[in-house]
């Protein structure tokens, strides 16, 4: 059986339920205060990709940008600079 995550309108909660795939999940009620007013949640998941995994690159650095001249430009100070 699988866990189901749910959100309490009433108490402002989040609780999780271990609940067959069978059960009408608009009838369930919040297990700390017995309200009905329940949202069923969506759950993370986590999924493996076959393959090796992609190197992260490094950040680019002012050294490497193909304009540097465009990094000394004074900023404008108003927006009708612009």
């Amino acid at each position: 059986m699988p866990l189901y995550e749910y959100y309490c309108e009433d108490c402002q909660k989040d609780f999780i339920l271990l609940q067959s795939t069978r059960v009408d999940k608009s009838a369930t009620t919040c297990s700390e205060c017995g309200g009905a007013n329940t949202q069923h949640r969506m759950s993370a998941c986590v999924a493996k990709i076959p393959g090796s995994p992609k190197k992260l690159s490094s950040p680019v650095t002012a050294d490497e940008l193909p304009k540097k001249s465009v990094l000394n430009l004074p900023l404008p100070r108003l927006r009708s600079e612009l």
